[in-house]
């Protein structure tokens, strides 16, 4: 049986229809499919590992808020409600999408969930500490049915066959390569939050 948060299931059926609209306003139809696959898949694996469905998908739902705003805006809004951000993220500031979505969620959805907030900021570098919720969200992202086959195949086998926190490790190890093909630099955080599952694992 599913364990839940009473109160989430009550805010997702509520904001569900705004997120939705939201989104239609703010997002291009190909994001839009992906947000939707990516909500689908986290409550299917939190539903797998009984965990809760709706922190999930609400989390699922807001987590690519600011993925089309421009490097300007990322930055103006990091700025103002001051951001810790380093040079990796001033020479891609693409990648404060995540962090400030959970600023979006706060602002205009009143999110205040640490695990629904958590799966936001955290599914595009990863984090140390990351709650089961949280890494839920991050391997969602990372294996809904749009993405690669290849990289999505080789995460969804390794949580399949040896847990959650292990098919977030290879999934961190997947976009490692990605990354060092392209010759770019590879986040601090990614790395703490890589060798905090190597520590528990």
């Amino acid at each position: 049986m599913d364990t839940y948060d009473k109160n989430i299931k009550k805010i997702l059926k509520k904001l569900r229809p705004d997120i939705e609209l939201w989104l239609k306003e703010n997002v291009s139809e190909n994001r839009r499919n992906h947000i939707l696959r990516v909500a689908k898949t986290a409550k299917k694996y939190a539903r797998k590992l009984g965990l809760d469905v709706y922190k999930a998908e609400l989390s699922g739902l807001l987590h690519d808020l600011a993925k089309e705003l421009t490097n300007e805006k990322l930055l103006e809004i990091s700025k103002t409600n001051n951001l810790e951000f380093d040079e990796i993220d001033l020479d891609n500031p693409h990648i404060l999408h995540a962090r400030v979505g959970e600023i979006l969620a706060k602002e205009k959805f009143g999110i205040n969930d640490p695990d629904v907030l958590g799966g936001i900021r955290c599914h595009t570098l990863a984090e140390p500490n990351m709650s089961k919720i949280m890494m839920v969200v991050y391997l969602a992202d990372a294996t809904e049915p749009g993405r690669d086959k290849k990289f999505a195949g080789s995460a969804k086998k390794v949580f399949k066959e040896k847990g959650l926190e292990a098919g977030v490790l290879e999934a961190i190890n997947m976009k490692l390569k990605d990354v060092i093909n392209r010759g770019k630099k590879i986040h601090l955080l990614t790395i703490k939050a890589r060798n905090w599952l190597l520590s528990n694992l």
